[in-house]
C-alpha cells in the first residue's frame, strides 16, 4: 500500500487540492503519515485500533481526528462530506457494498471527489475476509475458516498459504463474495453512474468516482494492468 500512497493517492490529493480525506482502515497509520506529511488535507481516520493505538499516536497532531470504531457506523452518522475516501478496512462484500451505498445515499462524497479501495485483485477481489465474523449479518456471511489461500484454488488449504491467521471465505467467487464484486454490484445498483479504474499490482487499488464529475488524474495510466468500468472476469 505504500507504493499506492506515494505514487497514486498523494498525487491525486495534491492535484485536486482535496481538503478533507476520510480513511477507513489505517492499521498502524503508514498511509496516514504519508498523507499528513505530503498534503495539506485534514484527515478523519476510522479504525478499531486493534493493531495500534492511533488515538495515542496522533493525539498531538493537527489536521487529524481518530474515530475508534468501524467504517459503516461512522458513515451512518458522518455529517461533514469528504473530498476523498480511502477504504481499506473489512475486506468483504457486505461491508464494502454498504460503505459505498451509504456514501452515495448520504451524499458524503463531494463533487469531483474520489474513492480509493484497496484489495481489488487476488486474493480478496472474489473472496470475503472477516476480521470479526460475528459483526457481519448471517445472511451475508459465507462459510469461513482460519486457513490460508493459494492462488488458483477456490478452497482454503490446510497448512500455510496467504493470510491463514484471518477468517477467509471457504470458497472463491459467486454472488456477494469479495471486494471487487461489491464494487461492481454497487455500480450496477446506481445504473453505472460511477466510473472505475483498477490498478493490478500489490493486491490492487481501485479508483471509483462519479462519471459526471471526474477528478483530475496527475499521471498517465498504462494500459497494461488497468481495467475500467464493468464486471471483471474471475481472478
Amino acid at each position: 500500500m505504500q507504493y499506492f500512497a506515494e505514487h497514486i493517492i498523494v498525487p491525486v490529493i495534491q492535484t485536486n487540492h482535496y481538503r478533507h480525506v476520510c480513511e477507513i482502515g489505517a492499521m498502524e497509520g503508514g498511509n496516514t503519515d504519508r498523507i499528513l506529511s505530503d498534503t495539506a488535507a485534514r484527515i478523519t481516520v476510522v479504525d478499531p485500533c486493534l493493531d495500534c493505538d492511533l488515538s495515542a499516536k496522533y493525539h498531538s497532531r493537527d489536521r487529524i481526528m481518530v474515530v475508534v470504531g468501524d467504517g459503516l457506523s461512522h458513515l451512518a452518522r458522518m455529517t461533514d462530506p469528504a473530498d476523498c475516501f480511502l477504504i481499506d478496512g473489512d475486506h468483504n462484500w457486505y461491508t464494502v457494498f454498504h460503505e459505498l451505498q451509504t456514501i452515495h445515499n448520504r451524499r458524503l462524497l463531494k463533487a469531483g471527489g474520489l474513492i480509493f479501495l484497496h484489495d481489488v485483485v487476488w486474493p480478496y477481489a472474489r473472496r470475503d475476509m472477516y476480521y470479526q465474523p460475528e459483526a457481519i449479518p448471517e445472511e451475508y456471511r459465507h462459510p469461513h475458516a482460519r486457513r490460508g489461500i493459494r492462488y488458483g484454488r477456490s478452497d482454503l488449504i490446510e497448512n500455510g498459504g496467504v493470510n491463514a491467521r484471518y477468517w477467509n471465505a471457504c470458497h472463491e467467487g459467486g454472488p456477494r463474495n469479495g471486494v471487487l464484486t461489491a464494487i461492481e454490484d454497487f455500480m450496477a445498483s446506481e445504473a453505472n453512474a460511477y466510473a472505475f479504474v483498477r490498478i493490478e499490482r500489490q493486491f490492487g487499488l481501485g479508483l471509483l468516482y462519479r462519471a459526471d464529475a471526474p477528478p483530475a488524474l496527475p499521471f498517465s495510466m498504462p494500459e497494461k494492468g488497468i481495467r475500467t468500468a464493468g464486471r471483471m472476469s474471475q481472478e
